[in-house]
């Protein structure tokens, strides 16, 4: 797209911003395989567990803020595992935003 890796997005010019949508767009990728056991893993890092209401998914930080699946901070092998942790924290969090 021409952006520079350091330029901010903030300051993207609309040109820049839109040469760069057209090339996500029109991106093409082609899947050839997966890597054997024990080489996919759920994305670690994120929301730690101690900044959480983990009764209600909620930020003990910012009050009303909830979150779910993967911006949680819990890696491990995958094989439905993520999957389960993502409808799990998913479920826990819409249910205590729903009723907050």
């Amino acid at each position: 797209s021409g952006i520079k890796a350091d330029q901010k997005w903030a300051e993207l010019s609309k040109n820049d911003l839109h040469s760069l949508t057209q090339q996500l767009h029109h991106c093409e990728i082609i899947v050839t395989g997966k890597g054997a056991f024990k080489e996919e893993f759920v994305t670690c890092g994120g929301i730690q567990a101690d900044d959480i209401h983990w009764e209600t998914m909620e930020s003990r930080k910012v009050p009303g803020l909830y979150f779910a699946g993967e911006v949680l901070d819990v890696d491990g092998i995958t094989g439905g595992f993520n999957f389960q942790s993502a409808w799990a924290t998913g479920f826990v969090a819409g249910e205590a935003a729903g009723h907050a």
